[in-house]
């Protein structure tokens, strides 16, 4: 076959054989052994899809090998964001499947894919205030951390949709802010929302607890520290 084809292109459909082989067996797994619905298996294929488009066009199996220590490949660190989500979104079933994949792309740099995944998984389930709390976030990361008219979008849709008893929208669109060092947007954001919480909210020591953190971050940034991201 190298000969008929050549070197690089039998390298191809051999990378090609082993990627399929691969993908059929992570997806017959999930859907037998996990039994993930077909919205969650979905999320899956459209995974497996976006590696296969990159493998398609930056895949170069026939190039002669290179030590892994010349091409370090480093992930990108969690932001914020991810490890709140744990806390205080849904991180169990399609939702946190979702969730969890988007966190998977911004790791590999893949910040589009992980917005693009959000929206689908929104068309899907329009309803789910969680999902679109992250898509407003991933736009943010897309964004390069600045809140624009797009993102303050997505978190406005996030505040219609949910209930009047869920703070998640406001309290990530606070984070956000943090994210960016608008100390004075987070302020805003968390001020408002601790306003408005009703008495015997569990949510209440959370809010004194991140206002305070927040006045040491804005102490530290006025004295010239650098703010903590």
């Amino acid at each position: 076959m190298a000969r008929a084809l050549g070197i690089p292109e039998a390298a191809r459909m051999i990378g090609w054989a082993i990627f399929a082989i691969m993908a059929l067996v992570i997806f017959g797994l999930l859907a037998w052994s996990a039994r993930l619905g077909k919205p969650a298996l979905m999320l899956v294929a459209a995974a497996l899809f976006i590696a296969a488009a990159g493998y398609a066009w930056q895949g170069e199996p026939g190039l002669a090998g290179a030590p892994a220590a010349d091409k370090p490949q480093e992930m990108a660190p969690d932001t914020l964001f991810a490890s709140e989500r744990m806390r205080f979104l849904n991180h169990y079933g399609e939702t946190g499947i979702a969730l969890g994949t988007a966190d998977a792309f911004h790791r590999f740099g893949e910040d589009e894919a992980s917005a693009w995944l959000l929206r689908n998984a929104i068309a899907k389930r329009p309803a789910d205030v969680d999902l679109r709390v992250g898509y407003a976030h991933a736009l943010f990361v897309l964004a390069r951390s600045r809140m624009t008219p797009a993102v303050i979008l997505a978190f406005d849709r996030a505040d219609r949709v949910a209930r009047p008893d869920n703070p998640a929208p406001a309290y990530f669109r606070g984070l956000a802010c943090l994210e960016a060092g608008d100390f004075d947007g987070a302020n805003q954001a968390w001020r408002a929302l601790r306003a408005g919480l009703p008495s015997g909210s569990p949510w209440i020591a959370i809010m004194d607890a991140r206002l305070e953190l927040l006045g040491l971050l804005r102490q530290r940034a006025e004295q010239g520290g650098a703010p903590t991201r």
